[in-house]
């Protein structure tokens, strides 16, 4: 098998049925052939995502692997972390398992990428009502994509103008760098050494490290004008907080020193070796074997073809 050439690392907590609808958007990429590999990122709830992502990595040709901890804590870098340390792929490419991608989401992102640049995009927020409305036979023929409501097609469509505009006049840290849709290049989140795993609970552990990207001389270019990914609504986390106001991690952002290479991030993170000994446990597949193995991150693996 080929090496891959873009690692989807899609971050999950509960919501199996989001993270299934998320995982069955991804099996239906196309022109990616032999090009992409999938990491799920769990935060501590394998016990209901599990049995989703074992059932999505036999379906699929390509490399799955799962990676989970002990929940302590929305400890979000950290999941990314450890999904880029458990992927291989030069190109990362970040996303959440309650977002659902548009067919071509990731050719997109493989065609947009661009050495000294960050492939920036959002998602549109949907409603309740549409969530729930989104079948797997919706999925497949895409008419979801008809139910986005006007409001939200014009705010993107202004924050993909905004977008264009601070790219011309290079305002820095703009556009806004918004989790759930990012692409960069391993080297690039290697040399600052990933998410900053001293954020703990919702936000700003994205804004902290598009700020440090930028102090390698990065560019930030907005994809919005070529794919937008689905939010399917769900209650907000207990942590949210709007604005961040009132939050540790509003604090901890604003702290006086900065460094372009966080001190608690990817090579800390890879640095932590599991206390349970290594094993392969053989899983059943139509096709193909599947493997499960600890990786030097204390995570479970899924391994495709």
């Amino acid at each position: 098998m080929r090496q891959p050439e873009i690692a989807v690392l899609v971050s999950a907590f509960g919501r199996p049925d989001h993270l299934r609808r998320s995982l069955l958007s991804l099996e239906m990429q196309r022109h990616v052939t032999g090009l992409m590999e999938v990491v799920i990122t769990d935060d501590g709830s394998a016990e209901t995502v599990r049995p989703v992502v074992e059932d999505f990595a036999r379906r699929v040709e390509f490399p799955v692997r799962f990676t989970t901890h002990a929940h302590d804590g929305y400890r979000l870098a950290r999941c990314r972390n450890e999904g880029a340390i458990a992927s291989t792929a030069p190109y990362l490419l970040f996303t959440d398992g309650d977002c659902i991608l548009p067919q071509d989401h990731v050719r997109c992102h493989l065609e947009f990428r661009k050495h000294g640049c960050v492939a920036l995009g959002d998602c549109y927020r949907l409603d309740r009502e549409i969530t729930d409305r989104i079948t797997d036979s919706a999925l497949h023929s895409g008419a979801y994509l008809d139910w986005i409501p006007m409001l939200e097609r014009r705010r993107m469509s202004r924050k993909a103008f905004r977008a264009w505009c601070y790219q011309l006049l290079r305002i820095p840290m703009r556009p806004r760098m918004t989790g759930n849709n990012i692409g960069l290049w391993r080297t690039d989140f290697e040399r600052v050494n990933g998410f900053d795993e001293n954020f703990v609970g919702w936000g700003l552990e994205d804004r902290d490290l598009q700020l440090r990207l930028s102090r390698l001389g990065l560019r930030f270019q907005s994809i919005l004008r070529r794919t937008v990914t689905c939010h399917l609504w769900h209650p907000p986390d207990a942590t949210f907080s709007r604005n961040n106001y009132g939050t540790k991690n509003l604090e901890y952002s604003r702290r006086t020193e900065i460094t372009t290479r966080c001190q608690n991030g990817l090579h800390e993170r890879s640095q932590v070796r599991p206390e349970l000994p290594d094993e392969s446990v053989l899983l059943p597949g139509s096709a193909t074997d599947w493997n499960r193995t600890i990786i030097k991150a204390g995570t479970a693996v899924l391994s495709g073809r």
